[in-house]
C-alpha cells in the first residue's frame, strides 16, 4: 500500500470541503456496535519492521490452505514474481481512462496487446479492453446478441452455465420486459441437444453454453452450432477457466460467434473475491455493437505507430441513457497482469500449463474413486474439474480436510439438487492441486 502523507491543515481543508466535522463522522454509516472503540493494539510509534511483524502475526491466525479444491470459477494458480515486478514499471503509470492518447500510450499499448492475445485465444476477430468479471461479460454478450439479431428477444442459456452467471443474467434481464431468458436442460452433464432443438425458434437471438461447463464437462460446440445457426441464432461460448484455451480448440474455430467469460486465472490471484477479469470477443461483422472500450493501432503524421480508442461513440461515456452499455469499465491493472502472463508463458507454455491441469485432474479423480465412499456421477470428458458423489458424512469429511489445511470441493447440491444422492451425501466439484 502506498503511503500518502498529509498535514493536519490539509486534513482540515479536506473535511471542510465535504462538510464534516472530523474523520470519525465519515463512519456514521457503520453501526456503532460494529466499530472498534479503541486504538489498534500495535506498537506505539514502532519501526516499520516491528509493525510488519505484528501484522504478520495477526495474519498467521488465519487458516492457510496448502491445497484448494473449490474451483467453480476461482482458481488459485501459481503467479510468477516477474509479473508483480513488471506491472510496477513507470511505462504503465499513465491515465486510467485513456481519452487523450498523447499522454496514455503506455496504457493504450498494453490494452491493444491484451486484445490481440484474447483474439488469438478465442479465434475471433475483435475484443474489447476488458470487463468486470465473467458474469457481467455474459450479460454484455447476451444483450449484444439481441442488438445484433434485432427483432429476436430470447436468449437460451444452458443449465451447465455457471449458476452465478445465470443469476447475473436474470438480474440484468429483469428490467427489460421485452427480453426473455430460457434455460436448456442437461443430459449426461452436457447441454441436451433434443431440448435445445425443441426450444430454438424464430425469437431466439443466441444460445449461451459453457466451454467447459460448470460441471467441468466438455461441450461439443461444433455439434451445437449446426442447429443454432440453422435457426438463425448466434452461439456464445462461456469459459470460466481461461487455462482451458491452452487445451481446447479456440471457440471461434468450432462455431462460436462470440466468446466470453473469466480470465482471472491469467496472472491474477483470487484475493478473497477479486478483482476478476471479464473478456468478450466477437466476429468482425458484429464489432459495431461491442460494448466498452476498443483500442486500435494507428500511424501519426510522422508515420510512427500509435494507439487510440476507436469504434466508441461519445454517448458511451457521457450520455448513459443512449450508451450501448453501462457495464464497460476497463479492468486495466488486471488486464495488464494477464497480458504479461500470456507473454511470459507463450503458446507452448500455456499449452503445458493446461496439460498439467488436465493430467492432475485425471489422476485426482482416479485416486478419489479408489475410496469406498466416492462414486462417479458423470462420464463425460472433462478438463480440470469433475463431479463425484460422496455417500458418507460430508460434514465430517470437510472438517477432516480443514484440519489438514485442505479446502474441499464445492457442494453442488444447492445448484443441482437432482444430482444429490438419496442419502446425505452430495456431489462435489473438485479441481487438482496447483
Amino acid at each position: 500500500m502506498r503511503y500518502l502523507p498529509s498535514s493536519p491543515s490539509e486534513d482540515r481543508a479536506l473535511l471542510d470541503t465535504i462538510g464534516v466535522p472530523d474523520a470519525e463522522a465519515l463512519l456514521a454509516g457503520i453501526p456503532a456496535a460494529a466499530r472498534l472503540k479503541r486504538e489498534l493494539d500495535l506498537p506505539t510509534h514502532g519501526a516499520e519492521q516491528e509493525v510488519a511483524w505484528q501484522m504478520m502475526g495477526l495474519a498467521n491466525k488465519n487458516m492457510r490452505f496448502c491445497a484448494q479444491f473449490l474451483g467453480a470459477g476461482a482458481y488459485d494458480h501459481f503467479v510468477p514474481s516477474a509479473i508483480d515486478a513488471m506491472i510496477s514499471r513507470q511505462e504503465w503509470f499513465t491515465a486510467y481512462t485513456p481519452y487523450q492518447p498523447e499522454i496514455s500510450q503506455g496504457t493504450l499499448q498494453h490494452i491493444f496487446e491484451y486484445q490481440t492475445l484474447i483474439c488469438d485465444l478465442t479465434g475471433l476477430e475483435v475484443t474489447n479492453a476488458s470487463l468486470y468479471d465473467g458474469g457481467t461479460a455474459c450479460v454484455e454478450a447476451a444483450l449484444m446478441a439481441v442488438r445484433v439479431a434485432k427483432k429476436r428477444n430470447t436468449v437460451l442459456i444452458s443449465r451447465g452455465l455457471h449458476p452465478m452467471y445465470r443469476e447475473v443474467l436474470k438480474t440484468n434481464f429483469a428490467p427489460h420486459d421485452d427480453l426473455k431468458l430460457v434455460e436448456v436442460g442437461l443430459k449426461d452433464g452436457v447441454t441436451d441437444l433434443a431440448d435445445l432443438q425443441a426450444k430454438l425458434s424464430s425469437d431466439v437471438a443466441a444460445v449461451m453454453v459453457g466451454y467447459p461447463n460448470f460441471l467441468g464437462a466438455v461441450e461439443d460446440l461444433a455439434a451445437l452450432a449446426e442447429p443454432i445457426h440453422a435457426a438463425g441464432a448466434l452461439l456464445v461460448s462461456v469459459t470460466q477457466e481461461a487455462f482451458a484455451f491452452g487445451w481446447f480448440e479456440a471457440p471461434g474455430k468450432v462455431g462460436a460467434d462470440m466468446a466470453c467469460g473469466e480470465a482471472m486465472s491469467l496472472g491474477n490471484k483470487p484475493n478473497f473475491g477479486g478483482p476478476f477479469l471479464g473478456f468478450l470477443a466477437v466476429k468482425d461483422a458484429h464489432k459495431r455493437e461491442i460494448p466498452g472500450r476498443v483500442v486500435g493501432q494507428a500511424k501519426d503524421l510522422n508515420g510512427q505507430t500509435g494507439y487510440v480508442l476507436t469504434l466508441t461513440a461519445r454517448e458511451q461515456h457521457i450520455r448513459r441513457d443512449k450508451a450501448t452499455s453501462n457495464i464497460c469499465s476497463n479492468q486495466g491493472l488486471v488486464a495488464l497482469r494477464a497480458n504479461i502472463f500470456m507473454h511470459l508463458a507463450g503458446p507452448e507454455g500455456l499449452k503445458g500449463l493446461a496439460a498439467q491441469n488436465a493430467a492432475k485432474a485425471q489422476y485426482l479423480r482416479q485416486r478419489l474413486l479408489e475410496l469406498p465412499d466416492m462414486e462417479a456421477v458423470l462420464d463425460a470428458p472433462f478438463f480440470n474439474e469433475f463431479v463425484l458423489r460422496y455417500t458418507g458424512d460430508y460434514a465430517a469429511l470437510q472438517e477432516a480436510c480443514l484440519k489438514e489445511s485442505l479446502l474441499p470441493g464445492l457442494d453442488l447440491g444447492r445448484f443441482y439438487p437432482e444430482t444429490r444422492a438419496a442419502s446425505s451425501g452430495a456431489p462435489r466439484s473438485s479441481t487438482p492441486a496447483r
